[in-house]
């Protein structure tokens, strides 16, 4: 009699193990690779926006490296699963990261080319070209980002689309304050006539006075983010410090129905600090 149930036992696990094998883990996989690839292209088609040309191995290593250290940590030293779920959101939420830091540094970058470019536009138009003559002027002599923006402006231009669609595009492109009043500028003086020169030298002096009050209050608000940042990352550092040297004092905390609730209060109430102190401490200008 045990050697049937140990035969059946077998026999069972055999079948179970080969559905898997051959349906499960295969869907599994082709799942993981279709999702893996969407993300890639969507990825890939925002760096292009942003003038970022990434291969996609390297995207993947963006992607990937983050859960094989979470796994590294898990096997060698945690063993904690909530370490390879931190891993987990870290792959996912790399790239994008990522590509937020280099979209502003991308940007940062273009605020401080603007008023070269400015200065560039008005010389040339005054100089007696056009104001697309202006921008092919402007392609040459400026170094990336702005000669990329630019001459994007220029292949639409040749397209077919009108310049004020063109110039409407960068303004999506590029979101900083800075770029949409110089397309405001630029479409209503081509609508109303004005002497568009003469709009392009006043914006010289509105943009870099608006840079230096950006600079000032960027200057006069960094000791309260330092001290924001501070705040927001002592009580974890404290508490770590606290438990690897007594951990017998977090018994009652980690142990007890109340010590838990008070614990996710705690950080509940720390997460929401973070976001009233990042909150007081920024300005919109």
């Amino acid at each position: 009699m045990e050697i049937f149930l140990f035969l059946f036992i077998f026999f069972a696990v055999f079948i179970i193990t080969y559905i898997i094998s051959e349906s499960i883990v295969p869907m599994l996989l082709d799942f993981y690779q279709k999702m893996h690839e969407r993300r890639t292209q969507q990825f890939s088609a925002q760096l292009e926006e942003s003038f970022l040309f990434w291969e996609k191995r390297k995207i993947f290593l963006i992607s990937f490296l983050p859960l094989v250290f979470a796994g590294a940590a898990f096997v060698l030293i945690a063993r904690n699963p909530i370490v390879l779920s931190a891993g987990f959101v870290a792959g996912l939420i790399a790239p994008q990261v990522i590509l937020r830091i280099a979209r502003a540094q991308r940007l940062k970058k273009f605020r401080g080319q603007l008023i070269d470019t400015l200065r560039i536009l008005s010389s040339s138009i005054r100089a007696g070209l056009s104001f697309v003559q202006a921008i092919e002027v402007l392609c040459e002599e400026m170094p990336a980002p702005v000669s990329q923006e630019f001459n994007l402006i220029l292949k639409e231009n040749r397209l077919g689309v009108s310049l004020e669609e063109s110039l409407k595009n960068l303004r999506e492109r590029v979101p900083i304050d800075e770029v949409n009043l110089l397309v405001t500028s630029i479409l209503i003086a081509r609508e109303s006539g004005g002497e568009l020169p003469h709009v392009l030298a006043r914006l010289v002096d509105t943009i870099r006075s608006n840079i230096k009050l950006k600079e000032k209050i960027a200057t006069l608000t960094l000791q309260g983010k330092l001290q924001g940042i501070i705040m927001m990352f002592l009580p974890f550092v404290f508490t770590y410090i606290i438990y690897r040297q007594n951990p017998e004092h977090f018994d009652v905390m980690l142990s007890t129905v109340t010590g838990k609730k008070l614990l996710m209060t705690a950080v509940g109430l720390q997460i929401v600090g973070m976001f009233l102190i990042k909150k007081i401490s920024t300005i919109k200008m």
